[in-house]
């Protein structure tokens, strides 16, 4: 394993199978992680990363993933943090994200540090909170009148792609059935829409009643 820190932007070992699959089962468990906390400056709402780590540990625990680790460094003059996912088997992914100061100080850094650890949790893992994707347009500073609150819809395919992807790669159809109970349990819950449940549904009987078929 050669995790070089000369290399900007994502790098991994040379297989990541067993992690993609273990990170895929973890996905299909996630919880949506509720905003917690407030930005006074922007008026806004947003998930911290401590309870960003709380929500996503158990799910990938379970699946022998453990939360990143970051190391700071410089990479030509600029600051940079290095996130690492690791697998129970060795294999890795790993991110980089700059660290913007706006002042030269020890308070900055670390603030800067937990808002590049949170980004590249989020990043590396998949979780969601269900923020708006506005398209870049809070970048700009003209000002313009509001719009429709986001439906979730972004964050609801995700989930889906991540259940589907753990049920249909399962080894077993007990554990794709543990995913597929999984998914029941959110959408009784109301954490995720019916039609999610039902389209993973579709997805098990497609892969798992074929193969029965086939063997039988």
């Amino acid at each position: 394993m050669n995790d070089s820190q000369y290399i900007l932007g994502p790098s991994s070992s040379p297989d990541t199978s067993e992690l993609t699959k273990a990170l895929a089962a973890a996905q299909a468990e996630y919880p949506i992680v509720a905003y917690d906390s407030s930005n006074p400056h922007f008026k806004s709402k947003f998930a911290s990363y401590a309870n960003c780590c709380d929500s996503l540990r158990g799910p990938l625990t379970r699946h022998g993933l453990s939360l990143p680790d970051f190391r700071p460094g410089m990479v030509g003059g600029l600051w940079v943090v290095v996130g690492t996912l690791r697998h129970s088997s060795g294999q890795w992914i790993s991110g980089v994200a700059p660290l913007l100061m706006g002042k030269n100080d020890m308070q900055s850094f670390g603030a800067a540090m937990t808002y590049g650890k949170r980004t590249l949790l989020m990043a590396l893992t998949g979780g969601f909170t269900g923020e708006p994707d506005d398209d870049g347009n809070s970048l700009h500073q003209e000002s313009k009148p509001a719009g429709k609150k986001p439906d979730g819809a972004a964050m609801n395919l995700v989930y889906l792609q991540g259940a589907i992807n753990a049920i249909t790669q399962a080894e077993t159809e007990a554990e794709a059935k543990k995913h597929l109970d999984t998914v029941r349990l959110r959408a009784k819950e109301k954490a995720v829409p019916v039609d999610v449940y039902q389209r993973c549904e579709a997805a098990f009987k497609e892969k798992w009643k074929q193969k029965e078929a086939v063997n039988g």
